[in-house]
């Protein structure tokens, strides 16, 4: 039964979902932090412009965007910190 088991956990692969972090792993927070970085970096670039085509823009709102960036920010670094303080195995 045991190596039922083990070869069940042998078998589980990661998402190609989640974007690996340093240590090859998938992670989630790594995930959303590069997504939460480079929408809040879109909006800004985007909002330089008064309109695309029939597409008008709205003035960048940096507190909309930061609302969104830094709570993501958070729970990445604070994820780093908890794992270098418990030396994840």
């Amino acid at each position: 039964m045991s190596e039922d088991v083990n070869e069940e956990k042998e078998q589980i692969k990661d998402s190609w979902l989640w974007i690996k972090n340093d240590k090859g792993k998938a992670s989630v927070t790594v995930t959303f932090a590069t997504v939460s970085f480079w929408l809040t970096s879109i909006i800004y670039v985007l909002s330089a412009f008064e309109s695309i085509g029939p597409v008008s823009m709205r003035a960048f709102d940096s507190v909309a965007c930061a609302s969104y960036f830094v709570p993501v920010m958070t729970l990445y670094f604070g994820r780093k910190f908890t794992d270098a303080k418990f030396k994840e195995e």
